[in-house]
């Protein structure tokens, strides 16, 4: 018996010594841009010069393990269906265990859940995430980005070019799955678009949420542009000079560089022609208010060195003068009578921005990852203006008379300084899912300007009698700082291969202080030296607030989800001096959150986001220092507001038809606000109206939207594509009007219209038209409640001729409907184009640009409030005829030639 158990101990001896002398080899695949988990994909272990598997085997939702590896070093290649193939040299030691995290680049044509059958494929699906295939969409031979992306279902670009995809901002923009645009999205939109292949989109995930691998709620929208073959390595650019009637000028030029461990994206271009011609017509067809002379620069880097170190740089410079001649008029409804302010101006302008975005990322080994990001942004701007404004007072019963009549002359001087960094750090532990991260912020921010401020105030009695005058004349100087220290520590623990659980601590403090001095002139010594107490203040601003968070999250690559619930302690001190008050608030609340992303049967795709969180008052809104600048419209602080809270939901459906290539998105926005901040009103005699801001409950919006694509034209219509889109929103707002809350219940509608057809390559034709109604209702003043429809069309047209000449216009027609006592408004625009390619392979190009052709353009604009609606209408640049000469070039590596 003895002899038997000394010789079962000496073989379990010999088999512990034997898997001693072996390794494990354990690992993850997933997608390098969705980051979902890549299920069937074969995992190969070659030896060194063998063709032949040591070990093979295919990934599940674990995975994948290799076990009794001998010690020595090998290849280990990863194939999967729709992505790029890797291989990565692997060396282990005996009684080691490699774990590894391996993302796979998806190939350009090549889909996986959704696959459109048709060539080419207009959309498809991959988990939470919508590709759009640039092959698919009719562009222009010098078409860029912004062309591209007018085109995309959901997607719009505002005249100053600013992104938003099925109504959220786009924050986020990627070049083959690496961030590049820091700080300034709108740099990207001048990228050619004859390097993209793809567009993706998908909600935005911060890095920290990417390095854990766990989802997160986001507000936001990334696009990742997946570049064609063959355009990795290439250097694009062009340069272009422009000359005009009168003094009119153009001049500019971009560079581009992609690769994998150098991107560089720079641009350059001024003019005094409001922005139309920046090497290419602009596509805004809407006015611009004012004339616009803009000298503006970006510089965008990306460089890496190897695995472990990345770098990202982005500096921006925009230099702006405006000089805006304006017509305007407000009309405020009021609980027995209404207000019709008339206001003549003259402003001129001067804005100077210069933000530095800096941020390197070191990857010190698989388990650590450091990364530190700074910004320094320097400011300065300047405005003058002048302005004469008279108010009749009109009773509900017809009778009105002129209440007030004012001129002001008023000058401010800006400059100012912020500086933002912050510091993380991420740790992966040896079992996979457990991670570590700690991050510190600090920001600063310093400001100066000066100002002058001249009115007189004349109001009037009914009788038409001068019942009061109000003068103003001082100067005032205003120093602005502040502070802001956070940290954040995270940790991540897997409660199993599907299941994790995700715990975090943050503290953030600030201090914001304003402090502003102002003085009468004095007529005996001609000086400024009377100290004026009513516009003099030195008011403080401390936060501090706390907040811990649980999350349970399910991790899973057709099914996941996210359910937590924060509690923050937020304790505030506004401090005013001149007259002395110290007001000291606290605050605490419970911070809910919910996310599930489901990946359905036949290419549908379905996304829930909750979330709560609180805002604070800014400082302007909570420094009780009137602002005298409008005579008319006085606003003031209030060192008693509350932080609002706001609960919002969206929810997110897409699906793709395998048959025909049509895609349908639909989307639902919800958010309710308690403390919400608003204004309320008081009338003051004349007409005059004071402003403070104050806490109410009962804000919320309601609103959908669904986008639905399509190909037209059957066999010839291949780059004919076509989108409608549909719009509803309703809400409440809440504010107050000579102390009563006043209810303001709006309703819109839209319907917006997108056709692009292609005729070959000699003709492409662009048309989009737009629909919108809208309906406000008051609860204090039903009898003015307002409803209104707004058109527009928009046709462009681009046609080659022989001998290398193109012909390009664009008509567009806007009508604003009536709205209450207001007129309708119309106006149209008509541009055109016709260039001539030169000297052998056409990279030079002679262009002739004419705009507002018609001389019919009217810059009218009309908006409506809580218990307002407000016109204007300014001066603009009219018709103008340009000339320009442009050179491209395209410089490719030998291979890709």
């Amino acid at each position: 018996m003895k002899k038997n158990a000394l010789l079962v101990y000496v073989l379990f001896c010999m088999q512990l010594a034997a898997f001693s002398q072996h390794a494990v080899i354990q690992g993850k695949v997933c997608d390098s841009v969705s980051l979902s988990a890549v299920e069937g994909a074969d995992v190969l272990l070659l030896a060194p010069k063998s063709h032949k598997p040591l070990l093979q085997t295919r990934t599940g939702s674990k995975g994948f393990v290799f076990k009794k590896v001998p010690e020595g070093s090998y290849g280990l290649v990863v194939l999967a269906m729709g992505f790029v193939h890797d291989t990565l040299p692997v060396w282990v030691k005996s009684g080691d265990t490699l774990r590894l995290a391996i993302a796979l680049r998806p190939q350009e044509n090549e889909l996986s859940d959704v696959v459109v059958k048709a060539a080419p494929r207009p959309v498809s699906i991959r988990g939470d995430t919508l590709s759009f295939n640039a092959a698919a969409y009719a562009l222009r031979p010098d078409a860029q980005l912004e062309d591209l992306l007018r085109q995309l279902p959901g997607v719009e670009v505002d005249k100053d070019g600013n992104i938003t995809y099925m109504g959220k901002r786009v924050d986020k923009i990627m070049i083959n799955g690496q961030e590049f645009f820091l700080g300034n999205t709108k740099s990207a939109n001048s990228l050619p678009a004859e390097i993209i292949a793809s567009i993706e989109a998908f909600s935005t995930r911060s890095n920290a949420a990417t390095f854990s691998g766990i989802r997160e709620n986001s507000e936001t929208h990334t696009l990742n542009i997946k570049t064609k073959k063959g355009m990795e390595e290439a250097w694009l650019g062009s340069v272009y000079g422009s000359k005009g009637q009168d003094n009119n000028y153009a001049a500019g030029g971009t560079l581009t560089k992609l690769g994998k461990e150098l991107m560089l994206k720079a641009n350059l271009i001024t003019n005094n022609i409001n922005n139309r011609f920046t090497g290419v017509e602009s596509k805004s067809y809407t006015p611009q208010a004012g004339l616009q002379s803009t000298t503006a620069w970006d510089v965008n880097v990306m460089k890496k060195w190897g695995d472990k170190l990345t770098a990202n740089l982005a500096f921006n410079g925009n230099d702006e003068k405006t000089e805006v001649l304006e017509s305007a008029g407000r009309r405020t409804f009021l609980t027995d009578s209404s207000l019709q302010e008339n206001r003549q101006g003259h402003s001129l302008v001067a804005d100077k921005k210069y933000p530095f975005n800096f941020r390197l990322t070191y990857n010190a080994n698989e388990r650590n990852q450091w990364e530190l990001a700074s910004s320094v942004t320097y400011n300065q701007a300047g405005n003058r203006r002048e302005d004469t404004a008279a108010i009749q007072t009109l009773q509900h019963s017809g009778a009105g008379y002129t209440s007030s009549r004012v001129q002001t002359r008023n000058t401010d001087e800006q400059e100012g300084i912020g500086i933002t960094n912050q510091l993380d750090w991420r740790h992966r532990f040896g079992r996979p899912g457990r991670t570590l991260q700690w991050s510190l912020r600090q920001s600063s921010q310093t400001g100066n300007s000066t100002g002058s401020l001249y009115s007189l105030l004349n109001g009037y009695a009914p009788t038409g009698a001068l019942q009061q005058q109000t003068f103003v004349h001082q100067q005032y100087q205003q120093h602005t700082k502040g502070q802001q220290y956070g940290s954040v520590l995270t940790y991540t623990e897997p409660l199993s291969q599907l299941y994790s659980l995700l715990l975090a601590y943050n503290v953030i403090t600030s201090v914001q202080q304003n402090d502003k001095a102002s003085y009468d002139y004095d007529s005996l010594t001609g000086g400024f030296n009377t100290p004026t107490p009513l516009t003099s203040n030195r008011f403080q601003n401390r936060n501090t607030t706390h907040m811990v968070e649980g999350a349970f999250v399910r991790n899973e690559r057709k099914f996941n989800y996210n359910l937590g619930l924060g509690w923050q302690y937020s304790l505030f001190n506004n401090i005013s001096f001149l007259p002395n008050r110290h007001i000291r608030q606290h605050f605490t609340n419970l911070l809910p959150k919910a996310s599930l992303n489901l990946l359905l049967r036949n290419g549908k795709t379905f996304s829930l986001n909750y979330f709560g969180y609180s805002t604070a008052p800014a400082i302007d809104q909570l420094q009780p220092l009137p602002d005298l600048s409008n005579p008319l419209f006085v606003k003031s602080g209030n060192p008693d507001l509350r932080q609002s809270f706001r609960h919002s939901l969206s929810l997110m459906l897409n699906t793709v038809n395998k048959k025909n290539y049509n895609g349908l998105s639909m989307g639902i926005d919800a958010s309710f606000v308690r403390n919400q901040i608003v204004p309320s009103i008081t009338l003051l005699p004349g007409g005059v109206q004071q402003q403070q801001f104050v806490n109410v409950n009962g804000n919320y919006q309601l609103g959908a939207a669904a986008v639905y694509s399509f190909g037209f034209a059957g066999k010839q219509g291949k780059k004919n594509r076509g989108s409608l889109q549909s719009i509803v929103s309703h809400g409440n707002d809440v504010s107050l009007i000579n102390g009563r809350p006043n209810h303001t219940r709006s309703f819109s509608w839209a319907e917006n219209l997108r056709l692009s057809y292609s005729l070959g390559t000699k003709l492409m034709a662009i048309v989009t038209s737009g629909n919108r109604f809208t309906l406000y209702r008051y609860s204090l003043s039903p009898q003015q409640n307002t409803r209104s429809w707004n058109h527009n069309a928009t046709l462009y047209l681009n046609y080659e001729l022989p001998l290398g000449i193109t012909l390009q216009s664009s008509y567009t027609w806007l009508r604003m409907g009536t709205s209450g006592l207001l007129p309708a408004q119309s106006s149209s625009v008509l541009n055109a184009a016709i260039y001539k390619r030169l000297f052998a392979g056409g990279k030079w190009q002679l262009r002739l640009s004419g705009f507002d052709l018609l001389n019919a353009n009217r810059n009218f604009t009309q908006s409506a409030g809580a218990n307002y609606i407000y016109t204007r209408q300014t001066n603009q640049l009219q018709r103008m005829l340009l000339v320009s000469l442009l050179y491209n070039f395209k410089i490719l590596h030998a291979s890709e030639r």
